[in-house]
């Protein structure tokens, strides 16, 4: 946790805090477009995601700047 790929295989991260149910990310996130080349819906719920650890990511909705340890 927390990340969620859009249909459209775009990831997004969260922070614990913000990170949406599994019924109010499917409804913002599920049905955004399909992913590159032709594959299809590709939405992932609380997907793998890489080290946050000095990466400059930052929660989608609040703006916090994650780490492993808060993320």
């Amino acid at each position: 946790m927390p990340r969620i790929y859009t249909s459209a295989s775009d990831p997004v991260d969260f922070c614990h805090k913000c990170f949406p149910s599994p019924l109010a990310a499917s409804d913002r996130y599920k049905r955004v477009g399909d992913g590159p080349d032709g594959r299809g819906n590709c939405y992932g719920y609380d997907a793998e995601h890489p080290s946050y650890d000095g990466e400059g990511y930052t929660c989608e909705m609040c703006g916090k700047t994650l780490t492993d340890t808060n993320a």
